[in-house]
């Protein structure tokens, strides 16, 4: 009897050790092949040919400069090789991997080698990138200058671009001599992405290969617990199992009529009963995850969600750039209204705060999502904030959060002034009390102008009332003083009624 019982438990530690090994097995197979397709260079595929990837343009016309020492040029036909990192933007690294002479002249190459992310991100290409074409628009792109700020070529030069990212510029060697004391060499031929995942969500993946695992290993005991021999029982399991998962849809609801079934065979099975009726109930119970886990992932993703984007330099992009980079990397639709808009610029019109909110509707839930986007100067990022209300009566008369990116950048807002000229700091801020819409105005003895296409124009008071969008600029003091800002100005767009140019 002893000996029987040690001969149990010595079986049961062998199936714990087989069902160990081979979920074991399974892990480092399916996280091999996670790795291997989540490879930096088989994302970075992915993304620029838009294989589940959205990919916007945010700005053109990136540049990157350095200093070229003259010992770098050889003096023989050959390369001298550097792979010096000469900057580091928007996730990606550009490279000048080699200076290199030829017969007639001398040549300088530079890479670029992004640093994707699986999710969202950015990075620089230099080719115009459209659907599945990918084009190297040419033209004069370098720009090399002497320690006095000379250019020494004048655009008399050659150039190439690709394959990839590489971009070469040609030196005839009659120029050699302009090098001599070093040469200060600029390209500003990169085109600046941002792009999303479609699915970005990964989290259905690890609960679907841990209930495979579980159900796998579930038929495995069954299957050592049998009472006796029995002919194609390890099939025999798994079709019950299946059967007890099976349903029929009615108006929308699943029955689980496999389990049903499965009660009229078991009533004539007389061999191994109790494991078959366990691998029923196992497929009973995915049946009743169907019903859960969907409900509860849904849930989940339907939640907003608060990120940080980095590396983002509004000095470089703008503010235009900003948000486009923001639209680039967020599911922002076509249907997102602007909330609101503040910023403040130092004297030399640099960004030190910036702040984007908008609203839109999502039709599937009949809920408005609001998301604010605050661009922090110090550390370069953006802070996405989001939450969801049931109502948001303004929302039919906000405007379009791309019309109101296309006016900033059309009538030149970001270069509007306060009265009494010159100030340490700059504010500018769409007005609040209208929520983004259009609104009547009748503020008497206050400095009022209007802005269009053909620039800044006075509105007296004889004009009023005004109905447009209006940005309130003045100064203030400080940065962290928000109640205090000096000489105010109304500026109004896109009039519609009163204030018409005289």
């Amino acid at each position: 009897m002893d000996r029987k019982r040690g001969m149990d438990i010595l079986d049961r530690k062998k199936i714990i050790l087989q069902i160990t090994a081979f979920t074991l097995l399974v892990s480092i197979l399916w996280t091999a092949s996670w790795l291997y397709n989540n490879r930096s260079s088989a994302v970075y595929q992915r993304i620029i040919n838009q294989d589940g990837y959205s990919l916007s343009l945010v700005k053109e016309g990136i540049s990157a400069e350095f200093s070229l020492k003259p010992e770098w040029i050889p003096e023989e036909v050959g390369e001298t090789e550097l792979d010096l990192v000469i900057a580091k933007k928007f996730d990606s690294d550009i490279v000048l991997e080699k200076v290199g002479k030829r017969e007639n002249d001398f040549y300088i190459q530079l890479n670029v080698v992004p640093h994707p992310n699986r999710s969202s991100g950015q990075l620089l290409h230099i080719s115009r990138i459209t659907n599945d074409t990918f084009t190297y628009t040419g033209g004069f792109k370098w720009t090399i200058t002497d320690p006095t700020g000379k250019d020494v070529l004048g655009n008399q030069y050659g150039a190439g671009e690709g394959p990839g990212n590489l971009s070469d510029i040609f030196i005839d060697d009659v120029h050699r001599e302009k090098f001599k004391d070093g040469v200060t060499v600029r390209y500003s031929g990169y085109y600046l992405y941002g792009y999303q995942q479609y699915n970005k969500s990964y989290s259905g993946a690890v609960p679907t290969l841990f209930i495979s695992v579980l159900v796998i290993g579930s038929l495995v005991l069954l299957y050592r617990k049998r009472a006796e021999p029995e002919k194609g029982l390890g099939w025999r399991l798994v079709g019950y199992l299946l059967l007890g998962g099976f349903t029929f849809s009615m108006n929308g609801f699943r029955l689980p009529l496999g389990f049903a079934i499965c009660l009229l065979f078991l009533r004539k099975s007389r061999t191994n009963l109790a494991v078959k009726r366990k691998a029923a109930l196992l497929g009973l119970l995915l049946y009743a995850l169907q019903l859960v886990v969907p409900g509860i992932a849904n849930h989940l993703a339907s939640e907003p969600k608060n990120t940080t984007m980095r590396h983002i330099s509004a000095e470089e992009v703008g503010i235009d750039g900003v948000w486009r980079m923001v639209a680039a990397r967020t599911p922002v639709s076509n249907r997102a209204r602007i909330q609101s808009f503040k910023t403040t610029l130092s004297e030399n019109a640099q960004v030190k705060e910036l702040k984007f909110e908008w609203v839109e509707h999502d039709p599937a839930t009949d809920r408005y999502l609001h998301t604010s986007a605050i661009y922090h100067d110090d550390d370069q990022t953006v802070t996405l904030t989001r939450y969801k209300t049931d109502e948001w009566l303004q929302y039919s008369r906000q405007m379009m959060a791309e019309r109101f990116i296309e006016r900033v950048q059309t009538l030149k807002l970001i270069d509007l002034k306060p009265s009494g000229g010159d100030h340490r700091y700059v504010r500018i801020e769409l007005d609040r009390a209208f929520e983004g819409s259009q609104g009547s105005y009748a503020m008497k003895d206050e400095d009022n102008f209007g802005v269009d296409e053909k620039g800044i124009y006075p509105i007296s008071d004889e004009q009023l009332p005004v109905t447009a969008n209006r940005m309130l600029v003045c100064a203030p003091q400080t940065l962290e003083d928000w109640s205090t800002c000096e000489d105010p100005v109304n500026y109004y767009f896109d009039i519609v009624e009163g204030g018409a140019r005289e």
